[in-house]
């Protein structure tokens, strides 16, 4: 099996910047229902994280494997500046 190349700090911080967003946006449409912005910031987050993954995809499943490696690469980023954030302050 072919070994996946690293991704670049910009597209690790541009995944984490949009599954910020669509985790906001989930919230609020649990919240508050769903509202037109609130579903837009959510469309534009998931297609913001697909559009690289579909580039370099070869494949349907490959694309599909990539944008949920996308999504939790961003949460897992976002968790980890909130550890990093916390031991910080504690260390």
């Amino acid at each position: 099996m072919e070994d996946k190349p690293k991704r670049s700090p910009a597209l690790r911080l541009f995944n984490a910047l949009c599954a910020t967003a669509l985790i906001a946006a989930v919230i609020f449409v649990l919240v508050a229902g769903f509202h037109s912005g609130a579903m837009a910031v959510a469309a534009l987050a998931v297609a913001s994280v697909a559009v690289p993954v579909v580039i370099g995809g070869v494949g349907i499943v490959e694309m599909l494997t990539g944008l949920v490696e996308a999504l939790v690469d961003g949460v897992m980023a976002i968790i980890e500046c909130i550890v990093s954030a916390i031991s910080a302050l504690f260390g």
